[in-house]
């Protein structure tokens, strides 16, 4: 008989609010993997190990578990984001990945998304839980392997969040007018959408703007009066002297690495 899968320690997704640590969540603690911090921290290596083991059957998230029909296919969806993050080629993610290329290929029977389309999609019982193409962890996913998308669809999502002045879900940022109160926001949502082909095209503008939000100093500071961001600080506090700046630039410039010609 097959034994049955282990519980894993600690939330993976949802804090924890008595509990005070840096880190409240395990994919928190992935993200200075994505940044391209700290790659051979010890501490990031059992995160790493159960997000592999979850998309393998053999872990169990230990969050709440939510009164939803979508809660298992949900949980599919932020865990096999978070390693697509980290090692986008990984076969774990492959099942979740096509099934998700699936449903967004079918939210587009023409050229122009189509609201009737999706919900008839959503009715399915595979994605019950995918609210909307304009979804984090479904963007990242899908972007993770965009080169191996059909060219059309591509750019259908990469365009979607584009004109959409809500942005992706739950960011919140408008990504043709980018504000600094979410510009940490506005950034990630950047390097979601610079994974799918298309976005080569387009990122110019973005990349010019920031170039532009320079200090005399050739770094980045976008001051105290931004919006909160569960991944910053990257230092321990924002009182010593440059820490913010040197997180802000951090940030600026694990991104525009991922630009056309950087």
């Amino acid at each position: 008989m097959r034994a049955a899968p282990r519980r894993h320690l600690g939330r993976f997704h949802s804090i924890d609010s008595p509990v005070k640590t840096r880190f409240p969540t395990n994919e928190i603690t992935i993200r200075p993997m994505v940044l391209g911090l700290d790659k051979d921290a010890p501490g990031l290596r059992r995160p790493v190990e159960f997000v592999q083991e979850y998309l393998k059957g053999k872990t169990v998230w230990s969050d709440w578990v939510e009164k939803s029909d979508g809660w298992p296919i949900g949980v599919e969806t932020i865990t096999a984001a978070t390693l697509a993050q980290v090692n986008p080629p990984h076969p774990a993610i492959l099942p979740a990945w096509e099934n998700r290329v699936d449903i967004a290929g079918r939210c587009f029977p023409e050229r122009a998304y189509d609201a009737s389309a999706k919900l008839k999609a959503h009715k399915d019982p595979c994605s019950i839980s995918i609210r909307y193409l304009g979804s984090r962890y479904v963007l990242t996913l899908l972007s993770a392997r965009s080169a191996l998308l059909p060219a059309a669809l591509d750019r259908r999502l990469g365009d979607f969040p584009l004109h959409n002045p809500a942005g992706i879900d739950p960011l919140g940022a408008d990504l043709q007018h980018p504000q600094l109160f979410h510009i940490f926001n506005w950034l990630e949502s950047l390097e979601i959408l610079l994974c799918f082909q298309c976005w080569r095209e387009v990122a110019a503008g973005a990349l010019k703007w920031l170039w532009d939000q320079r200090n005399t100093d050739g770094l980045w500071d976008f001051g105290m009066k931004v919006s909160k961001s569960s991944h910053f600080p990257l230092s321990d506090d924002w009182k010593k002297p440059g820490n913010r700046s040197l997180d802000h630039s951090t940030q600026v410039l694990a991104l525009t690495k991922q630009f056309p010609g950087n």
